[in-house]
């Protein structure tokens, strides 16, 4: 694809690292030290120019493929996806936005836009789960199903078991779908072992996700019991946060340093949470005569103040701990520490957009444990000319990867199922240095 993208900051020089290696990438942005950064680093075109001048793009092809503006600027974004069209003929336009109120369809009509990337707002999704799976971590959704991605930090006192053990009475509710063990990431079988700390990735019905957690934590475990909590930053992603808590009917405190965040926070939020503005000392917080949290969120856009400030609330036996990351670099340290690790904005607005980019109305593709795995959902629809065929898999593609048949609220393997039928969703589950591969079988099947 001939891909041209706005802005050279971070999640604009990930884009392109990542997309240059099976497509002709243009890069611009009139900072000249982030574009001398790309010239030195990375194979594109890399563009110094003002984003916001017709004349920046005379040097682009008449037609391209793909349009990703990611500027930390709304209406710069806005303003180039505009420009683009009177410039090239585009295929398709992808923008960040930071403010939601842009983000309507009557907006991504007018403007031509096929798909917008809120980065706090979607960043936010995942606590929404918090309360009613209190021992998972990191949640993602599909569409057309209610099945979850999840991850489970197996306890230190767990007695090491077969996976087929621990999940036998969940058949078809319940699949697991990595294990990441000491810093390393890999695709089980059903005959592996769930051994103490791993870190354990399951493809589940909500139903099957409660009774795993009281397989892995007893009932009583006060981890089920979560009241109170702290958030660590006022920032839009804290605030987003807070939004998404305030309606588990949580006691929330948002602490900031900053007076004009705190002011912000209390004339968004409407006094449903406690706003403090106070320097970030965790042990004054834990200590004080307020709420005792039962989880402690650090929303800040510096990962090692969040790793800082997380390790020292573990000290206080806080049930659960959470360290949003915002520089993938940190990704790995974070889950080896023990923390639960939330995407950041600039994380979540890249993994958002190449979700975007490969996904499709028929194929919906979610990365997990820090890029490493992945799952493709491909539905069949009503016209498709697979209905009737047999599911069919090469030796090669089998050995990438795991696959099933999601029907009737139920997850087969992939070779016990005689034919599709209309709705069958096929997962295929992967490593991503595998992606490009299973993603082409997937959407060639």
């Amino acid at each position: 694809m001939k891909i041209i993208i706005a802005g050279a900051g971070k999640v604009g020089y990930m884009i392109a690292k990542h997309l240059m290696v099976h497509n002709d990438v243009s890069i611009i942005d009139k900072n000249e030290d982030a574009i001398k950064k790309i010239e030195e680093n990375l194979d594109v075109l890399a563009i110094c120019g003002d984003i916001e001048n017709p004349h920046t793009y005379l040097s682009v092809d008449s037609e391209t493929d793909l349009f990703i503006g990611v500027t930390d600027s709304d209406e710069v974004n806005m303003v180039a996806s505009l420009i683009i069209d009177k410039i090239t003929k585009v295929g398709k336009k992808i923008i960040r936005l930071k403010n939601s109120f842009f983000a309507d369809d009557l907006v991504k009509e007018r403007l031509g836009i096929n798909d917008f990337v809120i980065p706090a707002f979607e960043a936010a999704q995942p606590f929404k789960y918090i309360v009613d799976f209190p021992i998972v971590r990191n949640v993602k959704s599909f569409d057309y199903t209610k099945a979850l991605l999840i991850s489970i930090k197996i306890p230190s006192d767990f007695e090491s078991t077969i996976i087929s053990s621990l999940t036998k009475e969940l058949n078809h509710k319940l699949i697991t779908i990595g294990i990441e063990r000491k810093g390393e990431f890999y695709i089980p079988n059903e005959e592996d072992m769930v051994n103490p700390d791993d870190l354990i990735y399951f493809y589940a019905y909500p139903k099957a996700i409660k009774e795993l957690e009281n397989k892995i934590y007893p009932e009583d475990d006060e981890r089920y019991n979560l009241r109170n909590c702290v958030i660590f930053g006022a920032n839009n992603l804290g605030l987003e946060i807070a939004k998404v808590l305030i309606k588990k009917d949580l006691n929330i405190q948002i602490v900031d340093k900053d007076l004009k965040k705190c002011e912000k926070a209390n004339l968004i939020l409407k006094d449903k949470v406690t706003v403090i503005k106070s320097t970030y000392d965790s042990d004054h917080m834990l200590e004080s005569d307020g709420i005792k949290p039962d989880i402690f969120i650090t929303a800040s856009q510096n990962d090692e103040f969040n790793i800082t400030k997380c390790m020292e609330a573990k000290e206080y036996n806080i049930h659960k701990v959470i360290a949003i990351n915002n520089d993938i670099a940190y990704s790995k340290l974070m889950r080896n520490l023990g923390l639960e690790v939330v995407r950041g904005e600039k994380i979540n607005a890249f993994y958002s957009i190449l979700e975007k980019i490969e996904s499709s109305k028929i194929v919906i593709k979610r990365q997990f444990c820090g890029g490493e795995g992945i799952l493709m959902l491909r539905k069949i629809f009503a016209k498709s000319d697979l209905i009737g065929s047999s599911p069919k898999i090469s030796s090669k593609i089998e050995s990438m990867g795991i696959f099933f048949i999601q029907r009737d609220n139920e997850i087969l393997p992939f070779n016990t199922v005689e034919s599709f039928l209309e709705n069958d969703l096929i997962l295929v589950i992967g490593k991503d240095e595998n992606r490009k591969t299973l993603s082409d079988w997937i959407h060639q099947i």
